[in-house]
């Protein structure tokens, strides 16, 4: 008996359980059969597993996500194929492999230039960062405004305290450098190392990573909020975009022969053009 199968990347449980440790819901959304899903979903710790998926059902799955999903949270997908494409635009967040199709790539907001799948922790580490640093900048840039604007508009000039223009023009430039400075720190940012969560906890839940495992065939027992519907699911999407352009296309065909039909039916008809000019006339 010969068997053939894809091995998963040594690092993906470790990831696995840095993304829940950060509490995040990881979901595995393949097209594979169940039987595959469930094995490799228990080799890396997913507990939902959604198999034999089609593409247009993923793009379905994350609309549903999205409208199930508390006010704040997000909903980002990972993939790396044309199947997956779909639902990497529907995401809030989609990440690509830069190793997998074109078109994935393109429907990505976030490409991964290696094949790592760490790299995925990386990235959301790095957006946070990101985003506590501008937090700080503007909250820096908002406190020294406040004690600077009025100081340079002499308010505290009863008190001896005030500014000559030279030196407020060169505390505004301050400002700007100086929040320039601060984003440049960005630059000291590090990627973790994947094994620094080669814990004691990661020992604990690898022992029960293949415990539990919930696995659905499609999409149809997913959970939906009551005004969720499959019409108001695909209302939208990139098929609804296509199926409407599609509609328009065929309109606008069918207007334009039956325009043309018109046209030639003056022409074999002169006399109904003299007709209609002697009507007018009257």
């Amino acid at each position: 008996m010969i068997a053939i199968a894809d091995r998963i990347k040594p690092t993906a449980p470790l990831t696995i359980f840095a993304l829940q440790s950060m509490g995040l819901n990881v979901y595995l959304v393949t097209g594979d059969n169940i039987k595959t899903a469930r094995a490799i979903a228990a080799q890396v710790g997913i507990k939902n597993v959604y198999a034999e998926v089609l593409p247009t059902q993923k793009e379905r799955f994350i609309a549903t996500l999205k409208e199930n999903s508390r006010k704040g949270d997000k909903v980002a997908m990972v993939g790396d194929g044309v199947n997956d494409s779909p639902a990497l635009a529907r995401a809030d967040v989609g990440i690509a492999v830069g190793t997998g199709a074109d078109v994935a790539v393109e429907a990505a907001n976030v490409v991964l230039v290696r094949d790592a799948l760490e790299d995925v922790l990386g990235a959301i580490l790095l957006s946070k960062t990101t985003v506590r640093r501008i937090r700080f900048n503007f909250l820096f840039a908002t406190v020294y405004n406040l004690i600077g604007i009025p100081v340079a508009a002499g308010v505290f000039l009863p008190l001896g305290i005030s500014l000559m223009p030279w030196m407020a023009s060169a505390a505004m430039a301050l400002s700007s450098v100086s929040v320039v400075m601060s984003s440049l720190l960005l630059r000291n940012f590090r990627k973790p190392d994947i094994q620094t969560y080669n814990n004691h906890e990661f020992i604990l839940w690898s022992m029960n990573k293949g415990k539990n495992i919930n696995v659905h065939r499609g999409i149809d027992d997913i959970e939906r909020t009551p005004n969720g519907s499959f019409i108001s699911n695909l209302r939208g999407s990139r098929l609804a975009q296509i199926f409407s352009g599609a509609v328009s296309a065929v309109k606008q065909q069918a207007s334009s022969t039956l325009h043309d039909k018109q046209k030639a039916a003056l022409l074999l008809n002169p006399n109904s053009v003299d007709e209609e000019m002697e009507l007018c006339a009257v």
